[in-house]
């Protein structure tokens, strides 16, 4: 996996606090472990109605209460493609995965399903300069991280940085790694994006 990694000079402490004060929109996406977005992500609710209903006030929501990251974030990602980077209000603005620190994690071996990214093709926004950014900004102790397999099948293994971004293009299988220790009242928070070029300007969305 090709990727670049940046720091964003931000205090999580803050970030985390801010996501905590909003757990009542946290929107629960599995039965059988603790995980939670806060706001919706093409992966997800692409292909649902959920997507698009409300669209504009949850990402007046969230640009209300992480409009300061967001644009750390774009500004970063601005400089390093020389270019303008937008965010539509046909799409979902970037927002948080959340993974409460569980037994289940360790005992089920629990780790993120192997996948491409391919969140432009779910919502038809063509194939131009696609490319996903993750923002660790809570994590546990023992770490967090991407594994990923590279040309040789085999897999690797990017640690997490808090406060830092990695970009990468998503065409390499990949998948959150598994908790690698239990440790109560931990969490894993990671703020998840996505580019794509649409009319000639990149965007960013979820």
């Amino acid at each position: 996996m090709n990727y670049v990694r940046f720091n964003l000079k931000i205090d999580t402490n803050d970030i985390t606090e801010r996501v905590y004060n909003l757990t009542e929109k946290w929107i629960s996406r599995s039965q059988e472990y603790p995980f939670f977005t806060l706001g919706r992500s093409a992966y997800l609710d692409g292909q649902t109605p959920e997507y698009i209903k409300d669209i504009r006030y949850d990402n007046a929501l969230i640009l209300g209460e992480f409009g300061d990251l967001h644009e750390r974030a774009l500004q970063t990602l601005e400089e390093y493609f020389h270019e303008p980077i937008n965010l539509s209000w046909d799409l979902r603005c970037p927002g948080f995965h959340i993974f409460p620190s569980d037994p289940v994690f360790i005992v089920k071996d629990i780790a993120g399903n192997w996948h491409k990214d391919l969140p432009h093709e779910t919502l038809f926004l063509g194939s131009e300069d696609p490319y996903t950014f993750t923002i660790p900004i809570e994590q546990p102790a023992s770490g967090a991280g991407i594994d990923y397999l590279d040309k040789y099948c085999q897999m690797q293994h990017i640690p997490y940085e808090k406060g830092g971004m990695i970009l990468h293009d998503g065409t390499a299988f990949h998948r959150i790694a598994g908790l690698k220790e239990y440790v109560p009242n931990e969490y894993r928070i990671t703020m998840q994006g996505h580019l794509i070029r649409r009319k000639g300007r990149l965007e960013a969305f979820w």
